[in-house]
């Protein structure tokens, strides 16, 4: 995971911190306060400007929250390698680019799942929620996971463990036929090798669509995001924010 420095230009005590935890510590409260996150020292420096370094002192290295500690030991031992070329899926899958009312495919479909990703960027942490429709009525069952990003994918992740949350579970129950409703189109694309992938997050994602399209009949079907083709897609949505938040309770 790459390395990042939290600046703060306005806040308590202005500076270039490690740390999320210490940099939230600084502007949390503060009225008008003013920080970014960067990749590199020279970045943050330039951001603050010399006039805000205290005793140009050009970081300040404070300790970290208990929670903060938890989530970095949890990445420390997971360190995602650099990507080697790209790929492309080999996944026999079917894709709709367009809506789909879910009704037109229930007697060929009989998992249909919406999903949905969410991300705090604060604390680098990826939501996933995960709406199944019951084939016989109007009611559904709400799946979620979350998780520390350690592959800074920001919610890229959110999205893709929302599929494999979906897949799971129908393989779980013993379903062949899996719908997979998204708004992401990327989620499709990536899935029926019509587009790259280039990290060894994105291509562990194809490895497990190839592997598990070997067992089950998976369809993509693409959602507008936020639209009124479907409600299912922004319960998806909130399954996946509450998903983050008790993440973070019980961390």
């Amino acid at each position: 995971m790459s390395k990042k420095y939290y600046a703060v230009r306005v806040g308590k005590t202005p500076g270039i911190y490690f740390t999320w935890a210490d940099c939230s510590e600084q502007v949390t409260g503060f009225k008008g306060a003013k920080y970014k996150s960067f990749k590199t020292i020279e970045e943050a420096l330039e951001f603050i400007g010399e006039d805000n370094l205290d005793n140009k002192k050009i970081v300040q290295k404070q300790e970290t929250t208990t929670k903060n500690k938890k989530l970095r030991e949890k990445v420390d031992s997971l360190k995602v390698e650099p990507s080697s070329k790209p790929i492309r899926s080999n996944a026999d899958v079917k894709v709709y680019k367009s809506y789909i009312d879910p009704v037109e495919i229930m007697n060929d479909y009989e998992f249909i799942a919406f999903v949905d990703g969410s991300y705090d960027r604060g604390n680098q942490v990826f939501g996933s929620g995960v709406i199944v429709l019951n084939p016989n009525d109007s009611s559904y069952e709400t799946y979620y996971n979350a998780g520390f990003d350690k592959w800074d994918q920001w919610n890229i992740v959110g999205e893709l463990e929302a599929v494999k949350v979906a897949i799971n579970k129908a393989k779980d129950n013993k379903v062949k036929n899996v719908a997979i409703y998204h708004d992401l189109k990327n989620i499709s694309l990536w899935a029926s090798g019509e587009w790259q992938v280039k990290n060894e997050y994105t291509k562990e994602y194809v490895s497990y669509i190839e592997k598990m399209s070997q067992k089950l009949n998976i369809c993509f079907v693409k959602v507008k995001a936020h639209s009124t083709e479907s409600i299912y897609n922004d319960l998806a949505d909130e399954a996946a924010k509450g998903a983050i938040i008790k993440y973070l309770d019980e961390v």
